[in-house]
């Protein structure tokens, strides 16, 4: 709903796409805290990564250029690092927020990098991106050599001249 509200807000009419990755976002978020934080305490991280998915989805692609069609960046890692994070701030032992820092620091100083690294060595010898035929006719006549999605083929029709 803090999706729906935001994309309604700043579109004119809320976007059925990065609603269902709002509402992933508020998942991966409120799981990733869930034991430690009340069910009020999650609604609350749920809602903050509902409404931060439509603006990080926007910032990563128009100011930052990140290529992310299906928001799993900013529904996995921004959600899930909010959520850690979410876990310290409300946890009722002393010093949580502390160890759930070290964590995030650890994530993003020595698993980000090293996951980084592996993907670009491995893109080296396999490419992830296809060709630029393959982009502009499909991947599944490219690399299939028939259409997996036959019936919606627009044809020009003659007879409307």
């Amino acid at each position: 709903m803090a999706t729906f509200a935001v994309t309604r807000f700043r579109f004119g009419k809320p976007d059925a796409s990065l609603c269902a990755n709002g509402w992933l976002a508020g998942l991966v978020a409120s799981s990733a805290c869930a034991g430690i934080v009340t069910p009020g305490e999650s609604l609350f991280v749920g809602i903050v990564a509902g409404i931060a998915t439509p603006l990080l989805v926007e910032l990563l692609e128009l100011a930052l250029s990140i290529d992310d069609p299906s928001g799993a960046i900013t529904v996995h890692a921004v959600g899930g690092l909010w959520g850690l994070l979410a876990a310290g701030i409300f946890a009722a032992q002393s010093g949580q927020l502390v160890a759930q820092l070290v964590g995030i620091a650890t994530l993003l100083g020595l698993v980000l990098p090293l996951v980084y690294l592996l993907f670009w060595l491995l893109n080296r010898v396999v490419p992830f991106r296809v060709d630029a035929d393959g982009e502009r006719i499909g991947m599944d006549l490219h690399e299939l050599g028939g259409g997996a999605y036959p019936e919606f083929v627009i044809h020009r029709d003659e007879s409307y001249r």
